[in-house]
């Protein structure tokens, strides 16, 4: 008994001790509720991303940090490592497999030149895109995703900048899994390369990104999103380009037995957020183009796609209730109008030619 309270008190001496060196924050989000879609059955699925994170840094002197994040994702409802509040659709398995999905960087930071990590970060096309979309890309809602969408990226390098008037500027540098010349998979792969030029002066906001994602045989990415607030309202613009030549970044595109089909896609959405009483009224518009799907090595269109283009329109609706700081309630309803079974099956992984989607659930933060 003796050994045990020495054995403690010792393990608390030295908790103590690093604590007293570094400044430590415990975050996350639990989330959960109902979803009901055309099609599937009810199903208990997320909003926003299920996630406790780490996150500290320690003074180095002369205005420089030392910083660290740790994130874990996973599904509430059953415990699982996962990510619920992905879109079912074609390629959205949730997980990545990583403990730490979220994020796993340290790094440096400083107030006059911003700061830099390493290791596994936000995708900076996706991080910035997003806050134009009312939805911050959750639940039914969320704006459509692309092919070449990778929300987080591995063996990164990540830098930002402080604001300038407003202004702030990214970049990151992605290592692809070949870059010693061993490993990865064949025929895919590519460094990752990404830049981001923001500006917000509280009323007018916009962001602009070019990107091209690691082990993607050279695929890219392109957006630009406007904002303008205005009173309790802020209306958004955003368009988004993808010229996908096979592979995602983070694993296989299969589309009814295509393995990494080619694909031009764009997606224009024009979005509304109203502060009304408690809470947030979103809604949403959107435009996506589908074009040239692709075998990637035959050139052959793939089956259901020799038409060329096709369109899709999205309707999305939602609002969310602030019950306190932390806690809210919100519901979400949307419809999807696919130009044909083949286009709704791409997207969504059913035949159909329109998809409603319903929401309704809770969001705890801490």
């Amino acid at each position: 008994m003796k050994r045990k309270v020495i054995a403690l008190a010792v393990l608390a001496a030295c908790s103590g001790g690093v604590w007293a060196q570094s400044n430590v924050s415990i975050y996350g989000v639990v989330d959960t509720g109902y979803v009901k879609q055309t099609g599937r059955d009810i199903y208990m699925g997320a909003n926003q991303d299920n996630k406790i994170g780490f996150r500290g840094s320690e003074d180095l002197g002369g205005g420089l940090k030392a910083i660290f994040q740790l994130e874990r994702r996973f599904d509430l409802n059953d415990g699982t490592l996962g990510n619920t509040s992905i879109p079912a659709g074609r390629g959205s398995s949730g997980a990545s497999g990583a403990d730490w999905d979220g994020a796993a960087n340290v790094g440096f930071e400083n107030s006059e030149w911003g700061k830099i990590r390493f290791g596994r970060v936000n995708e900076l096309s996706t991080e910035t895109i997003r806050r134009f979309d009312p939805f911050y890309q959750y639940g039914v809602g969320s704006m459509i995703m692309s092919s070449q969408r990778s929300a987080r990226v591995s063996n990164t390098a990540r830098y930002d900048s402080p604001a300038w008037n407003g202004f702030r500027f990214g970049a990151l540098y992605t290592l692809g899994q070949n870059t010693k010349g061993t490993g990865g998979i064949s025929g895919y792969d590519n460094d990752g390369y990404g830049i981001n030029l923001s500006y917000d002066n509280g009323s007018f906001q916009t962001t602009a990104n070019w990107s091209r994602t690691s082990d993607s045989d050279d695929s890219s990415v392109w957006n630009i999103g406007l904002g303008y607030k205005f009173g309790p309202a802020r209306v958004t613009l955003l368009y988004e380009d993808s010229d996908s030549k096979g592979r995602r970044n983070g694993g296989n595109i299969n589309y009814k037995g295509t393995t990494n089909p080619k694909t031009d896609e764009s997606v224009w959405l024009l979005g509304l957020e109203w502060d009304i009483g408690p809470g947030q009224l979103d809604a949403s518009v959107q435009y996506a183009r589908l074009k040239n799907v692709r075998d990637r090595s035959s050139g052959v269109r793939v089956a259901g796609f020799e038409g060329g283009t096709k369109d899709t329109y999205k309707y999305a609706l939602g609002y969310t209730y602030n019950l306190s700081k932390r806690t809210s309630v919100y519901g979400q309803v949307s419809f999807t109008d696919y130009n044909d079974a083949a286009t709704g099956n791409f997207y969504s992984g059913m035949e159909r030619d329109s998809v409603t989607g319903i929401q309704l659930g809770m969001t705890h933060k801490f």
